[in-house]
Formats: C-alpha cells, structure tokens, sequence
C-alpha cells in the first residue's frame, strides 16, 4: 500500500519535521536540491541547464539544484520569476549562498540555448489560476525543445487534485519529495508530471505517522490477495455465480462478465437472460449455463439467486419495463439475503437511478460500478459536477446507499461512506472501450465469492488495469477491445500463481 498525499497532508509531514523532529528546512532543501541534481546527471547527456525559479521554497530548491550542479562543473545559469520581495526566508538565503559561489542569474534568457530546464516556479501550495509572466514563462517551457524536470510538482498543477490551474508546466521527469502527491496521479496531472520518481530526503517515520491520508493505491502487493484455490476444490466449492445480463440484440455484455467470471477462477456461471440471447451465448461460452425468459422472471429468478454464492446485475438489460421489473425482484430478494454479494452495474444503476426505492435492497450486501455518467445520475448532478470533486462525490453516493462505490473513470476510485478511499493506477486508455466495465464487473463479482466486499472490488479494480496493460503490450491502446481483456485475465491470474516477474505482464 502506498499513501497519496494532499497539500494539505504534506505540509503537516513537513512540519512535524522541521518542528517536531527538529530537522531545518535548510538540511531539508539541500537533500531534495542534491536528488534532482543526481536525476539530471544520470539522464542528461553533457547538459546546459536553466533554472527558472518562483520565489517561494520550491524556486529556493531550483536555487540550491543551480549551485549543486555549478559545484560539479555542470554550465548552469538561473532565471527568477516574481518579485524578490515576496520571497521566503529561505529563498533569500539560497539566493545569497547562489551569488557568493558565482552562479549566473539572468534575466531574459532564449530557452533555445539550454537542454535541460528545471522547472521550480510553483511547488505543492499553488491553489489559484497561473496568470502574467508565470503563465507566459510555462508556455515558453512547454514550447521549447529542452528536457524539462519539474521540482516536487510540475508548476501549474494543483498538489492535492491534479488540476491544471489554467496552464501547466509538461515536464519529462518530476522528482518529488517524501511521498507522492494525489495531483501526480490524477489527471491532467499525471500528464504532465511524466516520469515520476520519489525521493526520500529526511523526513523521519513519526512525521508520516502524525497524518492519516485519505487516499492510497496498491502496487504489487495487491496480487498476494487473490484467492488460493485448494486442491480439493470441485466446480461448486470454487464458486457458483448468476450473471443477470442481455437484452435483445445485447448478448455481448452477458457473454463478457461471465467469461471474465470463468477466467478468475469460477467453478460455475450461470447467465440469466432473454430468450432470445440463448442461441449466441450457447455458441459464445459454452461453459455457462443459461436460464431465458420471455415474461415470466420470479420463479425462474429465485431459483437463480437460491442457487448462486455472488449475484452480478445490470449488463446489458436495458430499460425496458421487463428489465425495471427483475431489478425490483432482486432488490426484494436481496433484502432478505444480504449474507450473499451482489455486484450493480450499467443498467441496473440506471435503473436504480430512476426508482430510488430499489436501493434498500442492496444497502450493506453491494459493490456499485459507475461510470461518470451513471454516478452523476445516482448523484442527481452532472459529469463536471462530478469531476469537480469525484472523491467527494463517490463517498457521498457509497453513504447514501450503503455500497462500497467503484467510481470508474481514468483513476478508479473505491471507497465506502467512511475511511480512506483506494485510487487505481493499473490501466491505460485502450480500456476506453465498449464491454470493459462488464468485464470488470464479471471480475469482481467472482473476487467477491471468496473475499469481503471491499477487498473484491479493489483487487477486481486492480488486477483488470493489469490485464488492460498486457493486451496494450500484446496489441497497443488503438487495437485492443474488451474481449482481450478476457483473455490477459485468463493469462494474467497464471502468472500470479506462477509468481511471474514484471515482463511476463507488461
């Protein structure tokens, strides 16, 4: 687990530092000037660099990286932005350390002349829109052929939301300091932060202690939570699940959470749908067994639920008034079942959206899958209203109903009403296709057989990123669709159980 931290996060971890451990800010400036320094040497060839500073800590960083990279003989000159009498006490020190040494401080350079900028104009505690000569200074950098490393942030992106405020500095490489911001993950701030590397530079273990983050991601530890299989497992033991999915001329969206299903480990699948899917899915997946409809759904369906151990709804089922009916059959069976998961996607949260009475049903016993429009429906507001604060947005709707929400987007999030909240990192744009979120509703839902809720949905999150890079690997972000990614789960959870490397994925 890996914690994200806000701006405001981070300055309490500074401060416990400086304060608490009594460490000055000066040892501080000198590490993280020292880890950018290092950055620079090791993938810049025969550099000449420009410093362009902001007259706060972050452009005192830029200030002490300049006179560390003069001492190694490295040609460097120095550019400042804003006025001198607004700058930090510690800015003014490294500033007079800076003229004492010889370092060149210019004041209009041509960014032709460099082949390496750093940007420390702003660092985590901007908030308001870049405007004047800031502005017109980050348009030059992103404009100019150098190779930019931006200092703890790359300036014009907000530390705790990844909003670009009004425009950005787009670096190569961003070193940060102490732990990762939640800006250089979220977009567009992980566009423009580039590579990013984290640099320990002092703060002590009690100071990441005295805050509590209320983000985090997983990295490889996440895949020690899959689920052992036992070697006594039959078909029924390793797990049976429904799959209400389909419509008329909507077999695909069943026909993938179930496969998905089957490649996580699933003994038995059992679809149910409209007649009229029997013969696709029949040639489809063979594997599954179907149970169709026409009019009749109660008895058919309580079968069904009796029957599974996870229940996944939604896929493909429409709107129609057949479909509005199921859902209330699920909703009133759930209530008197909530010992098995239920696992709510597309549809079924449209559904869901417009007959707020359903929901009781699922409070407590659901993992919901929205995507931007669908939460914003939930959340009677719109996609930018959504975007504003997603994480807000997502804990609100978890609250409301009692679900653990899966907020889907280019950073998944998973929260529940209380606690922090698990941001995704797995995945690429090649995912931005139709039948991805059924595939990953199949995932989870079989996850959540054997796993509490919470776990499921993260590690379903998680491990469907993975398997959207392998077929990105395989086939490239253009080519690859949802039914590949069927498949790299199917390769991906061997891999796990053989405890390949990195290369046998991506």
């Amino acid at each position: 687990m890996r914690y994200l931290v806000d701006e405001l996060e981070m300055r309490q971890i500074e401060e416990d530092a400086m304060e608490g451990a009594g460490i000055p800010s000066m040892v501080l400036m000198e590490r993280a000037a020292l880890s950018v320094v290092e950055e620079i040497r090791q993938r810049a060839d025969a550099p000449s660099v420009l410093c362009v500073c902001g007259m706060g800590n972050n452009g005192a960083d830029g200030l002490a990286v300049a006179r560390i990279l003069a001492e190694s003989d490295i040609p460097v000159e120095v550019f400042c932005l804003g006025r001198e009498e607004n700058a930090t006490a510690e800015w003014k020190k490294q500033r007079e350390i800076l003229d004492a040494v010889g370092v060149f401080v210019v004041k209009n350079p041509s960014l032709s002349e460099y082949t390496v900028v750093v940007d420390a104009i702003f660092g985590i505690g901007l908030k308001r829109n870049v405007e004047g000569s800031f502005a017109e200074w980050i348009g030059r950098i992103n404009e100019s052929r150098a190779w930019v490393i931006s200092v703890d942030m790359p300036s014009g992106i907000s530390a705790s939301s990844g909003e670009e405020l009004s425009v950005a500095v787009r670096a190569d490489v961003t070193v940060t300091f102490g732990a990762i911001k939640a800006g250089l993950i979220f977009y567009p701030g992980a566009v423009c932060a580039g590579e990013v590397v984290v640099k320990q530079i002092g703060f002590p273990a009690r100071s990441f202690l005295s805050v509590k983050p209320k983000l985090y991601t997983l990295d490889r530890e996440a895949e020690r939570m899959l689920p052992k299989r036992m070697p006594d497992y039959n078909k029924g033991s390793a797990g049976k699940l429904l799959v209400i999915a389909g419509s008329k001329n909507m077999a695909g969206a069943a026909y993938l959470a179930a496969s998905a299903a089957y490649r996580m480990g699933a003994g038995l699948v059992r679809i149910f749908t409209t007649e009229s899917n029997r013969i696709s899915l029949q040639q489809l997946l063979p594997e599954a067994v179907l149970v169709t409809y026409e009019e009749e759904i109660s008895n058919l369906l309580k079968e069904s639920l009796d029957w599974a151990d996870a229940v996944v709804a939604g896929p493909g089922i429409g709107m129609a008034d057949r479909s509005v009916r199921l859902m209330e059959e699920l909703s009133k069976y759930a209530f008197s079942h909530r010992d098995k998961p239920y696992i709510l996607d597309a549809d079924a949260l449209n559904i869901l959206s417009c007959h707020a009475k359903l929901w009781e049903g699922f409070s407590g016993c659901s993992v919901i899958t929205p995507h931007m429009g669908e939460i914003a429906r939930i959340a009677k507001t719109d996609i930018a209203g959504v975007k504003k604060d997603r994480i807000a947005c997502a804990r609100r709707v978890a609250a409301d109903y009692q679900t653990v929400c899966v907020c889907k987007d280019a950073r998944t999030i998973v929260c529940e009403a209380e606690g922090p909240c698990y941001v995704n990192t797995s995945g690429n744009s090649g995912m931005a296709k139709a039948g991805s979120g059924d595939v990953l509703s199949g995932m989870i839902a079989c996850l959540s057989i054997k796993l509490p809720l919470r776990q499921a949905a993260e590690l379903g999150v998680y491990l469907h990123g993975l398997a959207g890079d392998m077929a990105r690997k395989k086939l490239g972000e253009y080519a690859m669709m949802a039914s590949d990614l069927v498949e790299q789960a199917g390769y991906l959870t061997k891999i796990l159980q053989d405890g390949g490397n990195d290369e046998d994925r991506c």
